[in-house]
């Protein structure tokens, strides 16, 4: 089923990639598409905390942890696993609309969305391949 809106999208060639961070997959298995990657359970990203000097003390002081767990809903945990560098984003807009249907429309939009926070984050990459 393709997906009109993601063909046209600034992002419809790129391709969307997580970095080599620290991941787990843990829950009940929820919707998800016949593709052997991605397991339908919620992903927790694990984040390490890099101070600057001053945050460091305060941190000290507080007892503040050095990681972060960051627990994504349903919909960014199968984002999360599609952004394997092997799917562009077209591609990742067609499984995301046949597994969440009107829970994602415009899914255009609101993949796009998650792969931006994602990169402000500093949790993926969009690779453009050059035309030819």
């Amino acid at each position: 089923m393709e997906n009109p809106a993601s063909q046209n999208h600034r992002f419809s060639n790129a391709i969307p990639m997580r970095l080599p961070i620290e991941w787990t997959v843990e829950g009940e298995i929820g919707p998800r598409p016949d593709i052997k990657e991605v397991s339908g359970k919620l992903v927790s990203i694990t984040i390490e905390k890099n101070f600057r000097r001053i945050e460091r003390i305060f941190a000290k002081l507080l007892r503040a942890p050095k990681v972060l767990h960051r627990r994504l809903d349903r919909q960014n945990s199968m984002l999360w696993e599609l952004m394997d560098g092997k799917r562009n984003f077209s591609e990742i807009c067609d499984v995301m609309d046949a597994t969440f249907h009107e829970d994602v429309a415009p899914v255009s939009e609101r993949v796009a969305l998650g792969i931006d926070q994602f990169r402000r984050l500093n949790l993926a990459i969009i690779h453009v391949p050059e035309e030819e």
